[in-house]
């Protein structure tokens, strides 16, 4: 008989299963204790198990009803129960569950004989492993009535949710709410408070519960109806605008929503020097049809013809220039010199090569034309502009093409906008530069928490700057109307200005005094 080969053995897999897990906490439940009301007992229990490292959930809870049945309430661990599968596909595979099947659970009974609950301990034994602290636990983290609004209140304030989280940890040392649990309890407020309304539904519920003026232009669709422009303007603002009409600063800013829509921004000052904001507008494009649009809703917010503004400070945006003028013809279009001295600043340093060999360096050629362009600029008569200009003229032959540049689209187009000689003309209050408006855009961007956030976040952002805005405004009026400065006490002068002109006018009047003071009087000669 041959040699058989040798068999495979068979192998039979038996599935490999953990020691079973039993802790039993049920002494700790163990109470005589009766009381009036069965949160009583609920809060006491939660309390023993989280100093036990559990949660506790209520199961079910009856109250009688029409008192046919007995009222009591079951506790079980958070860990209680079966995971049921849902009938649709998860969006993440990533999901998991608690759940698995803690038999632990306490029973509480009303006693209609003593009209008092107890509490009785049904099943003392865990089938799984305690942990050694409460955070990551769901239940553990809710927040209290207290804290609910707390956090509504901070997020109604714009406060981000890392300070709200932090707040509430102050508070409460034991708090054990996770970031997600303070995102989540942020987004039921606002979805509490959006209700079933669209975006714009909502935004404009905003504007008309605040007072706001508000216009905005739509395109209808096939799809429905979509908006294309919005401006806005606070009503404390038009007081504003009609009491401080002299310069406005206009400039978009961007990054603002997750449309991309760029934000219009215009603002003025107040005779205490402190900027506010006069109007805003998010445009679908920076064409010259929206900036008309916009600008016509501006000029529609001021009351007489006396309140007209004297100055339009932009910067270059060649669609905003070309329509001020329009709008607004008897107010004088400034452009911003920074914006003017930067991009032909620029271009020196493109088209200005020194040939090598020579002993002069690229950036002293540089800086010598940027101060002889900048120089022309501060030509404080026409006819020293003239000259200045000859003397420009002559410092640019070597370099034909940036003189034909700065000829063609700054000197030949926009002298009257930028050259002293003709700018000084007109009371700007010594606003050569658009700085204002683009302050006023850094303090918008600090409310502004999230670039990607939809409209009504950003209203929410810029109505939350505004309010701090216009208590600023208000207290350097009230300091005007109350302090004198001690320096203008008994001078004749300012006898009977204090209380009256603003602390900034005073200070101008006192320059002035001051340089009238150092100005040499000449002998008149006689004859």
């Amino acid at each position: 008989m041959e040699d058989q080969p040798p068999q495979p053995l068979d192998i039979v897999s038996v599935p490999v299963q953990p020691p079973p897990i039993s802790i039993d906490t049920g002494h700790h439940f163990a109470t005589a204790a009766k009381e009036n009301s069965k949160d009583d007992l609920i809060t006491w229990a939660k309390k023993v198990a989280q100093k036990l490292k559990f949660t506790i959930i209520v199961r079910r809870s009856d109250n009688g009803g029409d008192k046919s049945r007995k009222p009591f309430f079951v506790l079980e661990c958070e860990r209680s129960g079966k995971y049921v599968p849902p009938k649709k596909k998860l969006k993440a595979d990533s999901t998991g569950t608690r759940k698995c099947g803690c038999p632990f659970q306490l029973r509480g009974y009303y006693a209609k004989e003593t009209k008092l609950w107890h509490m009785t301990v049904v099943n003392d034994i865990h089938n799984h492993k305690l942990d050694t602290e409460l955070e990551g636990h769901l239940v553990a983290g809710r927040l209290k009535p207290e804290e609910t609004l707390l956090v509504n209140e901070m997020t109604k304030n714009l406060v981000p949710p890392r300070n709200i989280l932090s707040t509430l940890k102050e508070r409460d040392p034991e708090n054990t709410m996770s970031s997600k649990q303070c995102y989540n309890a942020r987004y039921r407020y606002k979805a509490k408070m959006r209700a079933s309304m669209s975006e714009m539904q909502h935004m404009f519920k905003h504007l008309s519960d605040n007072n706001y003026f508000f216009k905005y232009l739509s395109h209808v669709d096939e799809g429905g109806e979509y908006l294309q422009d919005i401006f806005f303007a606070h009503p404390r603002s038009l007081s504003l605008l009609n009491s401080f009409p002299t310069v406005l600063v206009m400039d978009s800013t961007y990054k603002t929503n997750k449309y991309n829509m760029p934000l219009f921004e215009i603002v003025g000052f107040t005779s205490t020097e402190r900027t506010y904001n006069v109007g805003f507008a998010w445009l679908t494009n920076e064409k010259e049809d929206n900036f008309i649009w916009a600008l016509q809703q501006l000029r529609s917010l001021v009351r007489n013809e006396g309140s007209l503004p004297k100055v339009i400070l932009t910067d270059r945006d060649t669609a905003l220039m070309n329509v001020v003028g329009q709008v607004f013809p008897t107010s004088a279009a400034m452009v911003c010199r920074v914006h003017v001295e930067k991009n032909v600043g620029s271009k020196i340093k493109e088209l200005v090569k020194v040939r090598q060999g020579e002993e002069v360096k690229d950036e002293i050629v540089w800086a010598n034309l940027e101060k002889a362009f900048m120089h022309l600029l501060y030509s404080d008569t026409v006819d020293v502009y003239g000259d200045r200009l000859m003397e420009f003229r002559e410092l640019c032959k070597k370099w034909p093409r940036l003189l034909r540049y700065i000829e063609e689209t700054v000197l030949d187009t926009d002298k009257e906008k930028v050259v002293c000689a003709w700018v000084d003309k007109h009371m700007h209050m010594g606003n050569y530069t658009t700085n204002r408006v683009e302050s006023a855009h850094g303090v918008l961007k600090k409310s502004l928490t999230d670039s990607s956030g939809d409209l009504v976040k950003g209203w929410e952002a810029i109505h939350h700057m505004l309010g701090l805005q216009f208590t600023e405004v208000q207290t350097q009026f009230g300091q005007s109307m109350s302090v004198e400065e001690h320096r203008y006490r008994d001078v004749r002068l300012y006898s009977l200005l204090p209380f009256k002109v603003s602390r900034a006018a005073l200070d101008y009047i006192y320059q002035e005094a001051k340089r009238a003071d150092n100005v040499e009087v000449k002998e008149q000669p006689t004859y």
